[in-house]
């Protein structure tokens, strides 16, 4: 549910708060009717989400480039 969440909050350019939203939360559990408070993910779980995944990214990217960049000095 987090990935889907912060996919949506980034992909659709929405903002952080909507996580905390009454009406967006009711959404969540009218799909996934078995969930729990603690199921759904808060601005906060968002935020953190959306910020290791972009620093993941980036070192995947610059671990990339270096890997790249050294086969292309022995070669």
């Amino acid at each position: 549910v987090l990935h889907a969440v912060a996919e949506f909050v980034v992909c659709d350019d929405q903002s952080l708060a909507v996580a905390d939203k009454v009406t967006f939360r009711n959404c969540l559990v009218a799909m996934r009717p078995s969930s729990t408070k603690l199921d759904l993910p808060s601005t906060h779980d968002v935020m953190t989400y959306v910020h290791n995944s972009f620093i993941d990214f980036f070192s995947k990217l610059k671990s990339d480039i270096q890997v790249h960049f050294f086969f292309q000095i022995i070669f």
